[in-house]
Formats: C-alpha cells, sequence, structure tokens
C-alpha cells in the first residue's frame, strides 16, 4: 500500500513538473557585462493575425557576446495578457527574464 502511495505521488510530481510553462522552465541566463542601453528603432511589420500581440525585439546573449534579437507578431491568447521580456540586475550580473503570459 506504501508502495502504490508513493508511485502515486511521484507520477502525480512527474504531470506537475511536466504542466510547466516552457517560459520559465529554460535556461538561466547570468551575464556579468550589462545589456547595451540603446534598444533599435524598428518598424513594426503589418501583423499577420487579426488580433495580434507584438513581442518587442531585445538584446539576447549568444556566444558570450550581446546580440539583437527581432521582435515578433504572436497571436492573443483570449484571458492573456503579453508580458515583454527584460534584463534584471542581480547581485551575480545581469539576469534574463523571459516574457510570458499573464493571466489577466
Amino acid at each position: 500500500m506504501k508502495s502504490l502511495r508513493l508511485l502515486a505521488c511521484s507520477l502525480a510530481m512527474l504531470f506537475l513538473l511536466a504542466s510547466v510553462s516552457p517560459a520559465f522552465s529554460g535556461p538561466v541566463v547570468v551575464v556579468k557585462t550589462a545589456p547595451p542601453a540603446a534598444k533599435r528603432v524598428v518598424v513594426r511589420p503589418k501583423s499577420p493575425y487579426k488580433h495580434g500581440v507584438w513581442v518587442s525585439g531585445h538584446w539576447g546573449w549568444r556566444n558570450g557576446k550581446y546580440v539583437w534579437l527581432d521582435g515578433k507578431w504572436v497571436k492573443a491568447r483570449t484571458g492573456f495578457v503579453w508580458i515583454d521580456g527584460h534584463w534584471q540586475e542581480t547581485p551575480g550580473g545581469w539576469k534574463w527574464i523571459e516574457g510570458h503570459w499573464k493571466k489577466l
């Protein structure tokens, strides 16, 4: 009986871990140098979706340096608002906080 309960708890934990949003389960990026201050001026193309949401471009960390990653249109999610990703200063350096959908 005890082993059956342990198995059920283990399966429930696996299901819970598998259902975590990928926006929060990616690798943690911490960089010692601050990202470039200037944002690039971008003319947004027309949305390919009726209710598109613009995900802003940002400075990403690739192969040991900052590179500009262009913005893009994504399909809106009913009942959610998009929160852009951003760099946050921490005692260990600059940490990338992924963009994500927030429930209204």
